[in-house]
């Protein structure tokens, strides 16, 4: 052993001599800069010198290859931050130039006399058993790569379908307990908030505060800024971002890789040790291995998440549609069984919907129901729900209702709101609705309160528009009655068990019959008689309308082919609003009147003013086909409604004016009269007939026939009459 100027760096004790002397591996000894001091036996024979020559002449640099230089820059870095540097790298042979692999712990000592620190390396030669050492480190990274794919297998499978909370714990679990480090964060942007950042999940002791500075001023929130993988392995020596937040945590070190999203970072992953440490490259990698499949199963939750409140919402208004207003029921019930209070739901039909869903067409009609969920929900409580639950039908679900008094107060609320008239200019916009309430109990439901709204809307649809009722147990009984009405109606019309009445129209100035009216009855077999104005409307709501119609329509103009043997009398039919939306009802009147036998021009057609109006395009069509067979058709009810000049001028189809009751029942007082003698010179300028209907006394009679009336019909020129006694009435007529 060949000893150079060492002066304290090695002691002369014998024992110290001898361990050096004696080891089997390379020892050395150089200053800060490289060169070397000492060089053992074991080291020297290694590398093939006799002696460390006395001129200095020989550094660290000289002992390695070109390969091993490689990891040159990251022994200086370690030494000079840690103090300390282990791995494998290549020594070279002086004599032959052979490479050496060698395996190499170097560190920094510090000399007693206060000198300058030296750097300590022992060499461990791994030619001799080299296969064993190679066997050995690909085991090692064999298992390392077995954990690190049955991590991500793991996360991945979760990722298919798990929770978004259930990743973010596996992902934590999964770093922390791979990479052996203390702790693992996931943390994320706050919405609205540029000073802070918020951790959602962690493995390891839990942060707190789960708070932690944004940007410049945290590991983590630098790396969401810059978008980019950061590495600090020594806090002391951090000047890129403050390490204030780390010490607060009592890291030392630590890496956060972000978590790609849509636009920027989704959020960061980040693990922490409590000691100084490198993260090698593998580290990096398997961090970013994670996050990527992190950012994949978010964008899955996401797109699911947008599916779910698409899925949950109207899509022309956007506000929640039947199935969210539901769920929401059940929340506010179960919310006000804890609370003790109560909930509201009331159900909203926009009347006269169709005025202009039909008459404008459906994009117009669509703008329209816009508008007015806007008014909707701009009338509605903060934090009550407004829904969309179909064509024209709205929910509001309304928590903590004081009562009945209080859900009318709301009711009226809606009302008004919804009533106030438009700008002008702007297209029309729904200014009524019928609003059913329903007030929840101890025992409500979701299906009970829905039920009760409904019927309970459907009596304030009754009670005129605009209009609000409140759930009474009596609706429970009209609901009930309505439903049993619908089946034994649908029963009576298979059997044949309805009747026609006739009434007369009789011409004012002969008294003669010039036509008859049908009149639906029905005797239901245990309640007695039906009113018609009850049937009818039942029909309506169940869909039998069409088939009453369908009945009433082949049974007038059948009898009427009968009369025409002795008579000229035609028969005049109510026709419904759903007959003349039907595009196939011209083709049924054609087959009725070719089957009957029965002239077309004996055949009157009356429908009432409102359905007129209300679908414009739909039933100008329907009258202007049935017009040009020969049909004759009645306005009914004039005054009772919408009536417009300008729709009689547009569509000539008209061969009568049946005045409204209403006006007749009042004569002869001067206004009624006046408004009946109106009505006749607006008929008499269309060259149409006029009837004035419901007529029961002279007086009455009189005043028609003072007015210009045509035609008259009422209790006092005749009730409705069996098919027998109408027939016996026009036989007795005709002689």
């Amino acid at each position: 052993m060949k000893r150079v100027a060492v002066h304290d760096a090695i002691d002369d004790l014998g024992i110290l001599r001898s361990v050096l002397d004696r080891s089997r591996d390379g020892i050395a000894v150089s200053d800060m800069s490289g060169r070397i001091l000492y060089v053992n036996p074991a080291g020297l024979a290694l590398v093939g010198l006799a002696e460390v020559p006395d001129d200095g002449s020989v550094t660290t640099r000289g002992f390695f290859t070109r390969s091993g230089m490689a990891v040159a820059g990251e022994v200086e870095s370690a030494l000079q931050r840690f103090r300390e540097w282990r791995g494998l790298t290549e020594l070279q042979h002086f004599g032959t130039k052979t490479p050496i692999p060698v395996e190499v712990s170097a560190f920094v000592v510090d000399r007693s006399c206060g000198g300058q620190s030296v750097i300590v390396s022992i060499t461990r030669d791994r030619s001799e058993g080299h296969s064993h050492v190679q066997w050995q480190a690909a085991v090692e990274a064999s298992e390392y790569r077995a954990a690190e794919q049955q991590a991500v297998a793991e996360l991945s499978t979760l990722a298919l379908d798990g929770e978004l909370d259930q990743l973010l714990a596996a992902a934590t679990t999964a770093a922390s307990k791979l990479m052996g480090v203390h702790r693992s964060m996931i943390t994320r942007p706050i919405d609205g908030d540029d000073v802070n950042i918020a951790v959602v999940a962690f493995a390891g002791q839990q942060p707190r505060p789960a708070i932690l500075p944004a940007g410049s001023n945290s590991l983590m929130g630098y790396a969401l800024v810059t978008n980019s993988v950061i590495i600090c392995e020594d806090r002391d020596l951090e000047t890129r971002f403050s390490t204030v937040a780390m010490a607060s945590y009592g890291f030392r070190s630590g890496v956060c890789v972000p978590i790609p999203g849509a636009d920027g970072p989704w959020g960061a992953l980040s693990v922490h040790a409590n000691q100084n440490r490198i993260y090698s490259d593998r580290d990096v990698s398997f961090l970013q291995t994670v996050t990527g499949v992190l950012s994949a199963a978010i964008r899955r939750i996401d797109l699911a998440t947008l599916l779910h409140e698409r899925s949950m919402h109207d899509p022309l208004t956007g506000l929640p549609n039947r199935t969210l207003a539901y769920e929401r029921i059940e929340q506010a019930l179960a919310r006000a069984e804890v609370a003790g209070t109560s909930i509201a739901v009331f159900l909203l039909d926009i009347d006269d919907f169709k005025i202009i869903n039909d008459s404008l067409g459906h994009e117009a009609g669509d703008r329209a129901l816009l508008r007015f969920s806007s008014r909707l929900a701009a009338a509605a409580r903060p934090g009550d729900t407004v829904a969309r639950v179909g064509g024209d039908e709205f929910l509001i679900i309304a928590e903590g209702v004081g009562g009945v008094d209080h859900a009318q107060q709301l009711a009226n609320v809606l009302s008004e709101s919804i009533s106030k008239p438009q700008a002008p200019g702007y297209e029309p916009t729904p200014l009524s609705a019928s609003i059913g309430i329903a007030i929840s109990d101890a025992n409500s439901t979701r299906k009970e309160l829905i039920r009760r709204a409904d019927l309970a809307m459907y009596r304030a649809k009754d009670t005129g528009t605009g209009g609000h009722a409140v759930f009474d147990h009596d609706d429970v009984y009209d609901a009930d009655r309505t439903r049993r009405l619908s089946v034994d109606l649908r029963s009576a019309l298979g059997r044949g068990d309805l009747s026609l009445r006739y009434q007369p129209i009789v011409d004012i100035t002969t008294r003669r019959i010039v036509a008859m009216e049908a009149l639906a009855r029905w005797t239901h077999p245990s309640l007695g008689v039906i009113d018609p104005g009850e049937f009818v409307a039942v029909a309506e709501r169940t869909g039998l309308v069409g088939d009453l119609g369908e009945w009433a329509l082949h049974t007038a103009c059948t009898q009427a082919a009968s009369w025409q043997a002795f008579s000229d009398v035609g028969v005049r039919v109510n026709v419904s609003a759903l007959q003349l939306r039907d595009a196939a009802f011209v083709g049924k009147v054609a087959t009725v009147l070719a089957s009957t036998g029965l002239d077309p021009a004996a055949l009157g057609l009356e429908i009432t003013e409102t359905v007129w109006v209300a679908d414009t395009v739909r039933v100008a069509g329907t009258l202007a086909a049935l017009h040009r067979i020969g049909v004759g058709i009645s306005l009914d009810d004039i005054g009772s409604g919408y009536s417009s000049i300008a729709y009689l001028s547009r569509y000539p189809v008209f061969e009568c004016f049946k005045i409204d009751r209403s006006y007749v029942e009042d004569l002869p007082a001067a206004r009624p009269k006046a408004i009946v003698g109106a009505i006749v010179m607006l008929a008499r300028a269309f060259d149409l007939t006029v009837v004035g209907e419901g007529v029961e006394t002279v007086e009455q009679l009189d005043t028609l026939q003072a007015c210009g009336c045509d035609l008259a019909q009422g209790y006092l020129l005749g009730k409705p009459m069996t098919v027998d006694e109408a027939t016996a009435e026009l036989r007795k007529q005709s002689t």
